[in-house]
């Protein structure tokens, strides 16, 4: 190991000793079953880059030439250490890292490039080897840091064009909750997109405030700007403020978006009441008769682009439940 790793090491063992009394040795005693000679043992999340508390878990990856993937982490307990365990191959990880790279390289949206449960849970598992501490073992071959980087600092680009593209169209639609959740929820992504840029390792959503005192006093005091929402009557003015925020610091990139509820289909038994089923979810939602026209006139387009102002504000709506989703045209190249 550098001699920064050492630190780094040393540091971990230290903190895992304060809060339970067990260190990075233990740790590799519990999940030495899994090992064979010459695997290596990633440990990654916020315990291992000095942030989380005593009921944080400890997430470790065991990499192996033959080494059996697992669909899930293998749970274990060393006194009162959680210790969740990840197992994968290095031609797994070499295939992992290629997919990445190629999601990164395209001009597609990121959004159903990791579409699947498995590969959500993959790309968790770049991010904890791309910026996880080498606990033990050689280091790891395939292992792209700056592809990792780059793929974060894209996911939270694409999800801020949809935050704020969520909070105008609310504001406008006369949802002020959902706009300024939104525009604050732009504006969170936005920094992560920045600390990724500049090459601030990854930790997660929750940690972000936290991250940010650490590594970016500068960005500190726009995320505390946003963290408590507006009174009300101050709604647009909070909005405007975050968005022109979000412009400033290069998220919330434009770009044509199609609106889509697949799954939901317009009841109106007797005529005087309308409903909205959802038979996937199991739910049924109430419409007014202004809304189930509406929802008639959307049922009969192919697409659901440039909607009108009635339209916008359904989905909008929609979209608040969960029901309604937008997909893009392109990704943020950049």
């Amino acid at each position: 190991m550098s001699g920064e790793e050492e630190a780094r090491w040393k540091r971990v063992d230290d903190r895992l000793r304060g809060y339970h009394g067990v260190g990075l040795a233990d740790v590799l005693d519990c999940v030495g079953y899994l090992r064979e000679e010459g695997d290596t043992v990633i440990a990654g999340g916020s315990l291992a880059w000095g942030l989380g508390n005593r009921l944080s878990d400890f997430d470790v990856v065991v990499v192996g030439a033959g080494t059996s993937p697992s669909r899930v982490p293998l749970e274990h307990w060393v006194k009162t250490l959680r210790v969740d365990a990840w197992t994968r191959s290095h031609e797994g990880v070499a295939r992992l890292f290629a997919h990445a790279s190629e999601a990164l390289e395209s001009g597609a949206p990121l959004q159903g490039s990791f579409g699947t449960q498995e590969e959500e849970q993959q790309l968790k598992l770049l991010h904890r080897l791309a910026f996880g501490l080498r606990v033990d073992g050689p280091p790891l071959e395939g292992v792209d840091v700056a592809v990792a980087r780059g793929l974060l600092a894209r996911e939270y680009a694409e999800r801020a064009r949809e935050s704020v593209l969520i909070a105008r169209l609310a504001l406008d639609a006369g949802r002020p909750l959902a706009a300024t959740t939104n525009a604050r929820l732009a504006v969170e992504e936005t920094l992560h997109m920045v600390l990724a840029r500049r090459g601030v390792p990854f930790t997660g959503d929750k940690w972000l405030q936290e991250r940010l005192i650490g590594t970016a006093p500068d960005l500190r005091v726009h995320h505390d700007r946003f963290s408590a929402l507006p009174e009300p009557g101050d709604e647009a003015a909070f909005v405007e403020d975050a968005l022109s925020l979000v412009a400033e610091l290069g998220g919330g990139a434009p770009g044509g978006a199609v609106w889509s509820a697949p799954d939901l289909a317009l009841h109106s038994p007797g005529g005087r009441e309308h409903f909205l089923l959802d038979p996937e979810r199991g739910g049924m939602w109430e419409l007014s008769a202004e809304e189930a026209e509406t929802w008639r006139g959307l049922s009969g387009r192919d697409e659901w682009r440039d909607c009108s102002d009635a339209e916008t504000g359904l989905l909008v709506g929609l979209y608040q439940l969960g029901l309604a989703g937008l997909a893009w045209d392109e990704g943020v190249v950049g």
